[in-house]
């Protein structure tokens, strides 16, 4: 019971004590209803005549808002993931490179994935360099744990399913268990 609170008060923001991970709490997982992203209409068009979850729009706009917030200047993307989450990268608008072929993932700031479709061991060298991000859709049992251990300096959000981490070299190493 107390984890499940813990989550709970967290993915609002209370008791998130770094100024860095209270704003991407804030400003990334639960923004609220004040904000207005400019790629919304695009994703709304692509869930709309993909015929998507509610779910699986919040998690794409969440996605949307997570690459705003760290300005990436190359992402690794996947093939097989859901085209959603091209739309809401390709929306972004700030001429980010994006790399889709496996072998590319290596050379970009952030990696985007889904279980275990890259290796673990090549996703904990990607943590080691500085201001490097990674974003794990249903990542597989104790990824989180083994990605928090090698993580130098920085933040990691995660969730039963998902996670998120950011290697900054100006931070403590944080983790903070969210509703992503």
């Amino acid at each position: 019971m107390a984890f499940s609170y813990r989550r709970l008060r967290h993915t609002y923001g209370f008791g998130v004590h770094s100024p860095y991970a209270f704003r991407m709490v804030r400003d990334v997982v639960r923004p609220g209803r004040q904000y207005a992203w400019y790629g919304y209409e695009d994703i709304d068009a692509a869930v709309n005549s993909a015929r998507a979850s509610a779910k699986m729009e919040r998690m794409v706009k969440m996605f949307h808002r997570l690459i705003a917030f760290l300005h990436p200047a190359s992402l690794f993307l996947p093939l097989g993931i859901d085209p959603l989450f091209y739309t809401a990268a390709s929306c972004v608008g700030s001429g980010m490179k994006i790399e889709r072929k496996p072998k590319l993932a290596e050379k970009c700031v952030m990696v985007a994935t889904h279980d275990d479709f890259l290796p673990l061991e090549q996703l904990k060298k990607h943590l080691l360099t500085d201001g490097n991000a990674l974003a794990i859709l249903n990542y597989p049992e104790g990824w989180d744990h083994e990605l928090f251990r090698t993580l130098p300096h920085g933040l990691m959000l995660y969730g039963t399913h998902n996670l998120i981490i950011v290697n900054r070299h100006d931070m403590m190493k944080v983790a903070y268990s969210v509703r992503i």
